[in-house]
């Protein structure tokens, strides 16, 4: 099934994460079953910790082979090798339920916005009565935030906007870098995306595929994100949401 869903014939592109977690089968499994299939998928994977070369003989992807660790940043810029009006990118520790890409395509399209799987107010906010995302389940409506995190749901401009400042750093805050840079340059917003069923999650294994020793969250220092931050406010003169 086409993107006609959300009218028009705009293709979409998915980037899958490979790292050191062995999820693809079952994220390639997900993709394949979604109401609205991608038109192109890549795999995107950082040094050869996992062998995945007997996945191609079953699913149908472009394997992008990094023998350089890019991190975080690497799979938003191979979003502009592809001629697509949306694209999804992916964390290498989420299942997405089976209705997640045409739930979050036309929330994105609605909002003109960046659509994520989670979502977070940033550390400088200092609006202390904002509403705070559930993390997994059921979410009854899209809510703004901050930054979104392990599914963003874009249109391809708003990757190109995001590669046109420099990052504070490459180690972490892909996240805050595209939400900020696309506020920053072009009042684009970032939503925390509504799921008012379990076939509309980005995420139906719930956060336990990130419980794990590769966990950014447990391995990135929490000052140096507060230093993307920081970099945006000091050099920008950033202002974070002041409601939602």
């Amino acid at each position: 099934m086409s993107i006609n869903l959300i009218k028009g014939n705009n293709k979409l592109l998915v980037i899958l994460t490979q790292y050191k977690r062995n999820n693809l089968e079952s994220q390639l499994n997900s993709l394949h079953n979604q109401t609205v299939k991608p038109d192109i998928i890549v795999v995107f994977q950082n040094e050869q910790h996992v062998s995945i070369e007997h996945l191609k003989e079953k699913y149908n992807f472009i394997h992008v082979k990094n023998s350089y660790n890019t991190k975080f940043f690497g799979r938003f810029t191979y979003c502009l090798n592809f001629d697509v009006e949306y694209c999804i990118i992916m964390d290498d520790d989420i299942i997405p339920g089976g209705n997640c890409f045409n739930n979050y395509l036309q929330q994105c399209k609605e909002y003109n916005a960046i659509i994520g799987g989670n979502g977070r107010i940033a550390f400088n906010n200092k609006f202390k009565d904002l509403k705070y995302p559930q993390e997994v389940g059921i979410r009854n409506k899209a809510i703004k935030v901050d930054f979104v995190g392990h599914l963003w749901c874009v249109k391809q401009e708003f990757i190109r906007t995001m590669l046109s400042i420099k990052p504070f750093t490459y180690d972490t805050g892909e996240d805050m870098h595209l939400c900020f840079s696309n506020k920053l340059l072009n009042n684009i917003d970032s939503y925390c995306g509504k799921q008012i069923k379990k076939e509309d999650m980005c995420d139906i294994a719930y956060n336990k595929l990130a419980d794990d020793n590769h966990s950014s969250f447990k391995l990135t220092p929490k000052e140096l994100r507060k230093n993307v931050e920081d970099y945006f406010v000091s050099k920008y003169n950033y202002n974070f949401i002041d409601n939602n």
